[in-house]
């Protein structure tokens, strides 16, 4: 079978080579990469065009600068074949990711959407952790919890062009969170996820534009994506970004101070992740102070999370055979948990 890739690149000169390496040294080589450069100012229209000189599967498109969603979905309308992976222009493939994932839905017709558990590298390209990878449909969706479906890594996800357009693509009038809307929406059109317990990609943490106002922007968004979910499985009307705004201004303050505090201990753990990453330890270590003081429960259980992801990660190494052997599994349900 032969697969799609796309990618989406704006200003991402820094790791756009490894990136794209990561894709044509594929073990699976019937594939072509589909990258949409969404109005870069940087080096990086240049470097596609080395790699699209030298290699015919590479297709660069070029559009003015729309955002992801918009530079995602103008990349799906070129794909060529009917599986699609996504892979973004700072992570990287590993080199069987597409075959083990094309063989994993051989095994599982049903499945529309495959995704992975992932391992976090630095700025160096050193890995530093591994993420977790739960996904569990029925109970999601008998429990009106989403978390158990949307949490997924899109730099892993392999998914039926097909299924795709039949749920309209990514939505472009949101640009944050727009593969959590997508995975929302295929499961409550019917389309299935699965997750295939691999480590079948390298998820890039640097600090990049993580300021406050994006990070609460992005958790507005995935609050109102949430809602939406447990709304259309009610078989209720959406609600507009307006009236979901309303509606959590008329919440009790008890609820809303909760969830404040909870955002800001969440940001602060993500920053002192990509403070890792980039390798700024004093950084690090107070961001992670501050997540703990906010709160220690929460921070503290994800901490571990990922100290036994990385464990889990690193004994995997340990067995060359997974890269090798055929028979993919599909997850035995899991208690939910996101990425991050």
């Amino acid at each position: 079978m032969c697969v799609s890739v796309v990618m989406t690149v704006y200003n991402g000169e820094r790791f756009l080579a490894e990136a794209v390496e990561s894709v044509l040294n594929q073990s699976l080589s019937e594939l072509e990469l589909i990258v949409v450069d969404d109005g870069s100012t940087d080096s990086s229209p240049q470097i596609l065009d080395a790699y699209a000189r030298r290699d015919a599967r590479v297709k660069v498109f070029r559009q003015d600068h729309r955002g992801v969603s918009a530079a995602a979905n103008a990349g799906m309308r070129q794909a060529t074949y009917d599986l699609i992976a996504r892979s973004d222009s700072d992570d990287r493939m590993l080199p069987h990711r597409l075959e083990r994932q094309v063989a994993f839905l051989k095994l599982h017709p049903e499945v529309d959407v495959a995704c992975s558990p992932c391992y976090f590298i630095n700025t160096a390209g050193k890995r530093i952790g591994a993420s977790s990878c739960r996904v569990d449909l029925e109970r999601g969706k008998r429990e009106l919890k989403p978390a158990y479906f949307v949490n997924l890594t899109q730099s892993t996800v392999l998914m039926k062009k097909d299924a795709f357009f039949k749920v309209g693509g990514y939505r472009e009038d949101i640009d944050f969170a727009e593969d959590r809307d997508l995975w929302g929406r295929l499961v409550t059109a019917g389309y299935t996820i699965a997750c295939q317990q691999e480590f079948l990609a390298e998820y890039r943490l640097h600090s990049g534009a993580m300021t406050m106002k994006r990070a609460a922007l992005q958790q507005e968004l995935c609050y109102y994506i949430d809602e939406n979910v447990k709304r259309r499985l009610r078989r209720q009307a959406e609600l507009s970004l307006n009236a979901f705004r309303a509606l959590r201004r008329h919440e009790p303050l008890s609820r809303r101070l909760r969830d404040n505090l909870d955002f800001l201990a969440v940001h602060a753990f993500k920053r002192a992740s990509r403070h890792y990453g980039e390798r700024q330890y004093v950084r690090c270590a107070l961001s992670f102070a501050a997540a703990v003081l906010l709160n220690p429960i929460g921070i503290v259980g994800r901490a571990l999370d990922r100290v036994r992801n990385h464990q889990r990660g690193a004994a995997v190494l340990t067995r060359p055979s997974l890269t090798t052997r055929l028979q993919p599994e599909l997850q035995t349900p899991h208690a939910g948990q996101g990425n991050e």
